[in-house]
């Protein structure tokens, strides 16, 4: 699985493994979250996948429950031809620290998906 991804506001975005990292320093931690802690949930949503598939997109969302995390996920296998295999996962840690995860929705994404998010989280 990749290990390259730039952390904007709660949102990792993957980079694809010739880009090199960009020169610009990340943008400070929300207080309230430890340091690396957002770099310690992508490792453990990694462990959730199958080998051959790569996080493409991982953004944190707001959750209803005060201490729970959530994060929905853009995944799909790595190898050549596999784009129309893409899925969202939705993950849940029951808090912060949470030392494991576990998946709360898997959607597969067709080609003719269509996907509407709205709500308050």
């Amino acid at each position: 699985p990749r290990q390259s991804f730039v952390m904007v506001k709660g949102a990792a975005l993957l980079l694809p493994a010739e880009e090199p990292p960009p020169a610009e320093p990340p943008p400070a931690e929300p207080p309230s979250q430890a340091p690396g802690q957002q770099e310690q949930h992508l490792q453990l949503m990694m462990q959730l996948l199958r080998p051959q598939d790569a996080i493409r997109l991982a953004v944190r969302l707001e959750s209803a429950r005060p201490r729970r995390v959530r994060y929905l996920l853009v995944v799909r296998p790595e190898e050549e031809g596999a784009e129309a295999e893409a899925a969202l996962l939705g993950v849940d840690f029951a808090h912060e620290g949470a030392a494991r995860c576990t998946l709360g929705m898997v959607l597969p994404l067709w080609s003719d998906t269509q996907v509407f998010l709205d709500g308050d989280g």
